[in-house]
């Protein structure tokens, strides 16, 4: 399942302080904004496109359950899986091998497509809103141009769609805000400032943004690259990965944050959920949703009611207020930080619930017992709860990354991260 996220629906806003480690309360607009996280913030869909048919013995046809289905498929993976490991091959040259049948799967999809999809014209009329909760209807029109496929994630304020281009024949995404939110001024202005920033970055690892555009009833929409993969956190159900995927993931994430960081910005929710694995493979991720990205001021983003946005479980301390509260580049990197923590342990690690509880949470380095070796050093410097002791910038996590990978220049991070503290 594939998406390019959605305005994200939990926000607070965190005053700055003097006070190094207190964290503040929500203010009043804020607790009505605040909730508790979920596992999962937006509502995901798989695809459902193939329908295969059985035959019982009296001919009568009979369409499998889904539940059939997915148990076939997963089988089928896992044989992909176990030829790859006899023949020798490692976990991300064994993902690659997936992408492929991926592939090829993907071109068959696009040889059966449905009749409005190699039409030469679009249905004469768009079709009325789906009754189970779609804003816009499968096989309708949008900014006529994209015929809409399938509803790929909802969430508290938008809607993401997977679209085909009626004449290039091309997969894309389109975001829009929900009808009840159209007319919110504040709302589509996060939504037109999102769309402003993701142009702003190109890079294979970030979501790339087509355009932002109004349909014919002035309701705005972003176009966005189709990324055909699950996220980070569906992946994770899974289990832990192992070195070579986590060291993919690593250094992937890393040249796709540099290159935000770049820019200008700062992410500000970094999290499983918005890290989507084109064929399941980590060294093709992609990070997504730029719904609370903002534009650096001085080396840190500027106070706008939204320096708490996200997921308590890998927002930094200084989003809870701690530390000065200024929310810069070393934020993103406390995030990753709890990401690749996460995808060593095969689950997030219990980061408090409440603004209280995660600003006891991170007073310390978390544990880090499920983290290899080899990486160990590196994530602890990630995840430091005063951001200047953190890496300055993900280019030098990349430099110490390459240092481990090589025994003659092992300790380079230890070095680096020493003489950054004493800075």
């Amino acid at each position: 399942m594939t998406q390019a996220a959605i305005l994200t629906p939990t926000v607070s806003a965190v005053p700055a302080s003097p006070e190094a480690d207190a964290p503040h309360q929500p203010d009043e607009l804020t607790s009505l904004l605040l909730t508790p996280e979920t596992p999962d913030e937006l509502t995901r869909f798989a695809p459902a496109e193939l329908t295969e048919v059985m035959v019982t013995p009296d001919a009568t046809p009979v369409v499998p359950t889904r539940e059939v289905v997915e148990n076939r498929v997963t089988g089928f993976i896992a044989a992909i899986r176990a030829e790859a490991h006899r023949a020798g091959l490692d976990e991300v040259a064994s993902l690659d091998l997936l992408g492929s049948a991926r592939n090829a799967l993907d071109r068959h999809i696009q040889a059966a497509q449905r009749p409005w999809e190699d039409g030469p014209a679009a249905p004469a009329a768009p079709a009325k809103p789906d009754p189970t909760g779609w804003s816009v209807a499968p096989g309708s029109t949008m900014l006529n141009t994209f015929i809409v496929r399938t509803l790929l994630a909802r969430g508290g304020m938008g809607e993401i769609y997977r679209v085909r281009h009626r004449d290039l024949k091309t997969d894309h995404a389109i975001k829009v805000i929900i009808p009840e939110y159209r007319d919110d001024a504040k709302i589509v202005g996060l939504f037109h400032e999102e769309g402003r920033l993701l142009q702003r970055i190109r890079h294979d690892a970030v979501v790339n943004c087509a355009g932002l555009f109004r349909d014919t009833d002035g309701r705005s929409m972003l176009v966005l690259e189709y990324i055909d993969g699950q996220s980070l956190s569906h992946f994770l159900r899974r289990g832990p990965m192992g070195l070579s995927a986590l060291e993919a993931l690593l250094r992937r994430l890393a040249a796709g944050l540099s290159a935000v960081h770049a820019a200008g910005l700062v992410h500000r929710d970094v999290s499983p959920d918005n890290i989507l694995l084109p064929g399941d493979n980590p060294a093709a991720a992609k990070l997504i949703d730029f719904g609370v990205a903002r534009e650096m001021r001085g080396g840190v983003t500027p106070r706008d009611g939204l320096d708490f946005a996200g997921k308590f479980s890998f927002a930094s301390p200084e989003q809870l207020g701690m530390h000065g509260g200024g929310i810069g580049v070393a934020s993103d990197i406390y995030s990753l930080g709890l990401v690749i923590l996460a995808a060593a342990r095969g689950e997030k690690l219990p980061m408090g619930q409440t603004v209280e509880e995660a600003a006891a949470a991170r007073r310390q380095v978390p544990p880090l017992d499920a983290v290899p070796d080899r990486l160990r050093g590196l994530v602890q410097a990630m995840l430091q709860p005063d951001p200047k002791r953190r890496p300055a910038d993900l280019t030098a996590l990349l430099r110490a990354l390459d240092a481990n990978a090589n025994p003659a220049r092992k300790g380079l991070w230890g070095r680096l991260w020493t003489s950054r503290g004493r800075a």
